[in-house]
């Protein structure tokens, strides 16, 4: 007797802070079924605090149950259906343990899926961390590889697109925010090569052949810009950038010194030629455009 009124006083001290509290009856009762359903209820009117409560009871006190496994998940939806940083990392904890215990369970492709659901619910803008875009891609690409038969393909697929749009941006605004302000073409060249080897699929690509060419035509290189120019021209026809990198190839060409002929075998060069006349230095292009929004 005292043990149960003991576990009474327990329940009954875990509160509800989101929609009332749970019936200290039920959670006492001795039907998983019972309690499962009254969680389903709480879970269904938003009282999230109130269905934890019964799905947490299934799982502590009903080991055996056939419910047991429904309950790690309703519990991780709980928290997922609540929002906020802090619920998503109770979720994604919630979903693991799912995994961890039943990783062949029919279900699992489903915690999978919500495990990359939760990081790609915090992805923040483009010009801040990306470090939630980078899990959540982990996480439903590990869907795809895991799960090929799962029902929740397509939508991985189109998250994993948003994700590497997001990531490509990034690279972008990153890149040419040290080619304006920080005038450094070294750091600025290394973003949008990133983009090119790791998000090739990046809407934007013909500004990113662009500015590249303009980082390696300022950085003394244009027989390195002049091929990612052309492929502007060449994959973008109807680009904006189109006509600016035409006119940034014809500078950069005028600008550059011809290639020496190639000496024949044996051949010495002429006592009597005067060397030529050092070319004058070459006019850098003018400052970068900001890229369109």
């Amino acid at each position: 007797m005292k043990t149960r009124l003991l576990l009474l006083a327990l329940l009954a001290g875990w509160g509800c802070a989101h929609g009332g509290e749970a019936d200290i009856a039920t959670l006492a009762s001795n039907s998983d079924q019972v309690i499962w359903e009254a969680g389903q209820k709480a879970l269904e009117k938003h009282q999230y605090d109130a269905a934890r409560q019964h799905f947490k009871r299934i799982i502590d006190g009903f080991p055996q149950s056939e419910y047991g496994p429904a309950a790690r998940l309703a519990l991780g939806d709980s928290y997922f259906q609540e929002a906020g940083t802090a619920s998503y990392i109770l979720a994604v904890a919630a979903y693991r343990e799912f995994l961890t215990i039943y990783p062949s369970h029919p279900r699992s492709d489903y915690a999978q899926f919500q495990v990359g659901e939760c990081y790609f619910k915090q992805r923040n803008s483009p010009d801040r961390d990306q470090t939630p875009t980078h899990n959540a891609l982990d996480e439903f690409q590990r869907l795809l590889e895991l799960y090929p038969s799962s029902s929740y393909l397509e939508q991985a697929r189109d998250r994993i697109k948003d994700c590497r749009q997001s990531l490509g941006r990034a690279e972008f605004l990153a890149g040419f925010f040290y080619q304006r302000t920080r005038q450094s073409c070294h750091a600025a060249i290394a973003r949008y090569q990133a983009i090119l080897n790791e998000y090739p699929d990046y809407d934007q690509l013909d500004e990113v052949l662009y500015r590249l060419g303009e980082c390696l035509g300022l950085s003394g290189r244009p027989a390195e810009a002049l091929p990612h120019l052309g492929r502007l021209i060449e994959e973008f026809p109807k680009s904006d950038r189109v006509q600016d990198a035409r006119d940034l190839m014809a500078e950069l060409r005028a600008r550059g010194a011809p290639a020496a002929p190639t000496p024949s075998p044996g051949s010495s060069p002429s006592p009597a030629a005067s060397p030529d006349p050092p070319s004058p230095a070459p006019t850098p292009p003018p400052a970068p455009k900001p890229p369109p929004s």
